[in-house]
């Protein structure tokens, strides 16, 4: 399962408490992926996901607030399929969903016929409790995070996002995930409207406001992980930089001292530069703190890379640079 089911189920697991809460959690799953058609009556109305195991669950609230003859006209049905993904209808018999949906005040009576009211009514997210059930039902319906938690591919961002044809929606959500101090940017993707969030402490906020508790704890171990291991990428980086830097030193020192040996012989240099191009010579591969160890003399690192220098300079002149 991925990190955006476990979520999901994770939300689903904590009930709704009180009618308000079951309401303005349906609401928010309503407005997000519910579809139905209106007339002087509601009809075919459905709720489209990916996640079978909602179905009981939206039984569930409907018999808490209707009775269990209304949780009886909740049904399941097979939709159609992206790629591997299995996609279902959740089912409402028209009247159940007209008392849910006057309830939701997502239609209205108008001329005599419903008419669809695009407005989330303040009655539902008077409290906070209810402000969080909403957020809840806006998520499960049309909500995903492309968060990778497999540590054997090439880690994601931290990307929390929910999708609607409907701009105010969005607008409102964002709205209210600013009172908690979350917040998320809009943007248009094609056809739709996108609210997003990308840093990784406000995922973790919107998180904790849903009650998905065990995926903040998830998210924090990730965001340790991913620390650690770019500190060691670069940590690793580093020692690789600098290994290659002390082996193009060490190359062109040996150079020059061959060159200088080949030519006048490392007996005609001063008693100062035999001493350091015979320790060269002799620790092909050794960093200059390392072939600091090894002098007779005591030097500097300044100094033991000014004799380097002058043995590269004459190695130069011999070459005619």
């Amino acid at each position: 399962m991925s990190f955006s089911k476990d979520i999901k189920q994770e939300i689903l697991s904590n009930k709704f408490k009180g009618k308000m809460q079951a309401l303005a959690f349906l609401c928010g799953l309503c407005y997000s992926s519910a579809s139905f058609d209106l007339g002087k009556t509601v009809q075919n109305f459905k709720i489209t996901t990916d996640f079978e195991t909602l179905a009981d669950d939206v039984k569930g609230l409907i018999i808490n607030l209707y009775g269990n003859d209304a949780g009886m006209q909740v049904g399941l049905v097979p939709a159609f399929k992206i790629g591997r993904t299995p996609y279902f209808y959740i089912t409402i018999s028209n009247e159940v969903a007209t008392r849910l949906l006057e309830d939701i005040f997502a239609i209205e009576v108008l001329g005599g016929k419903y008419e669809k009211n695009n407005q989330i009514n303040d009655k539902l997210l008077a409290t906070e409790e209810s402000l969080k059930a909403f957020v809840s039902g806006v998520f499960i319906g049309s909500g995903t995070s492309s968060i990778k938690l497999d540590s054997t591919r090439k880690t994601t961002g931290y990307h929390l996002e929910i999708s609607n044809a409907s701009y105010e929606l969005l607008h409102e959500i964002s709205v209210a995930l600013a009172q908690f101090d979350i917040l998320a940017k809009l943007t248009k993707r094609k056809n739709m409207y996108v609210l997003y969030i990308k840093d990784a402490e406000e995922v973790s906020n919107m998180l904790a406001l849903m009650g998905a508790s065990n995926a903040v704890l998830t998210l924090q171990n990730e965001i340790i992980t991913r620390q650690m291991r770019n500190k060691v990428n670069r940590q690793n980086n580093c020692y690789v930089s600098n290994f290659s830097k002390t082996l193009n030193a060490s190359y062109n020192q040996l150079e020059a001292i061959r060159l200088i040996d080949e030519t006048y012989g490392i007996s005609s240099l001063s008693p100062d530069l035999q001493e350091v191009a015979l320790l060269r010579l002799a620790n092909t591969e050794e960093s200059l703190e390392e072939l600091l160890k090894l002098t007779k003399t005591p030097l500097t690192k300044s100094a033991l890379n000014h004799r380097f220098q002058k043995l590269i300079k004459m190695a130069n002149k011999i070459k005619g640079i």
